[in-house]
């Protein structure tokens, strides 16, 4: 079984997100994991800052894989939100759109 778990983390970590700006993956002093552009790391967090496509850690699931990975989708587009409302027509060029998780 986890020589299965780790062939699909693998394979979620190849396939990546594609990405226009380099995003980073950051963990808060609760635990929770973030997803920005280097420039919305906050400075305290800033040493816990990693590109986003650094492999998870050991023994992640594949479900919390699939929901970074979720995250980091989101994390793309969210630079190309107009004010009104809507994204630009670049974001589907240069992010690649990941649907929500259906696991917990």
């Amino acid at each position: 079984m986890k020589l299965k778990t780790l062939l699909v983390l693998l394979s979620l970590a190849a396939s990546g997100v594609a990405l226009s700006t380099e995003l980073y993956r950051w963990t808060d002093d609760g635990g929770r994991v973030y997803y920005g552009a280097r420039a919305d790391v906050p400075q305290r967090y800033a040493s816990r800052a990693v590109p986003a496509s650094t492999p998870l850690p050991p023994g992640t699931t594949v479900c919390e894989a699939r929901w970074h990975q979720y995250a980091a989708s989101a994390a793309c587009f969210d630079q190309y939100r107009l004010v009104g409302g809507g994204l630009k027509p670049e974001a589907f060029q240069r992010c690649t759109e990941v649907p929500q998780p259906d696991c917990n």
